[in-house]
């Protein structure tokens, strides 16, 4: 992945504090990706992490496939497939080639997922702007993509004040015995409409990603009920986060 290194997602996978702070899919984001699928969609998972998305989908997809950098999660994610049944699922990293060698066999996927975050990790733009073009040109004629990034109208305010304005911004992240350091661009719909736009894509539609802090929705009952009755509602530019479509234009 262009200007990625695994070694933070290592330590945050490892330490066992992901899946406690997310230990489930987002509800509001699931049934969205549902209504994108078919038993005979192809999806492929792009930063799958340890397989909080991927592991519930595989039951509905005719095949997947899950991309990531970080070895440790990729581990992860095999054992939890192990456990569950449904599509053939393929690991795929960390080398961004594995994805072309995998269509090559398996055929364009119909959808990619990038969600929660992954593309904003991806700093400068031109890194986004190479794998929204790879996304691009593995989709098959009409496939769709979905994305999702950190809405700056909601997340790091102090950061935010103390970068430059539109830059992006680094966070410490606490995790079991420390800290790590992690890269982010903060965005608004008008941004990631342009960023897809400029790498061929059509935006089809904009929603928050939630209301309530992501944690919070993917750890508690309660909250992620009234999160599911509150995000309808919600306009794209308050989300907690921004969840956008968009397909081959």
């Amino acid at each position: 992945m262009p200007n990625a290194t695994s070694e933070p997602y290592d330590v945050y996978y490892s330490s066992g504090t992901y899946d406690l702070r997310y230990p489930k899919p987002n509800p509001t984001v699931l049934d969205h990706i549902l209504r994108l699928t078919t038993p005979d969609t192809h999806l492929i998972d792009f930063g799958c992490g340890s397989g909080r998305y991927l592991v519930p989908l595989r039951q509905y997809l005719r095949c997947a496939a899950g991309f990531d950098i970080c070895q440790t999660a990729l581990d992860i994610l095999q054992e939890r497939l192990a456990q569950t049944s449904g599509a053939p699922v393929a690991l795929l990293g960390p080398d961004l080639d594995s994805l072309a060698d995998h269509v090559a066999r398996h055929g364009k996927p119909d959808l990619i997922v990038c969600l929660f975050g992954v593309l904003a990790h991806m700093t400068p733009r031109s890194a986004r702007s190479e794998i929204l073009s790879l996304f691009r040109s593995l989709l098959r004629p009409g496939g769709r993509l979905l994305v999702s990034v950190p809405n700056r109208h909601r997340r790091f305010a102090r950061e935010q004040r103390e970068a430059t304005p539109g830059a992006e911004i680094s966070y410490r992240r606490m995790i079991t015995g420390g800290s790590i350091s992690l890269p982010y661009q903060l965005f608004d719909p008008a941004m990631l409409s342009e960023e897809l736009s400029s790498a061929g894509f059509l935006v089809e539609g904009a929603w928050a990603e939630s209301v309530l802090p992501e944690s919070w929705v993917t750890k508690g009952r309660l909250a992620g009920l009234t999160d599911s009755l509150l995000t309808p509602l919600c306009p794209v530019r308050w989300g907690y986060g921004i969840l956008m479509q968009a397909r081959i234009s």
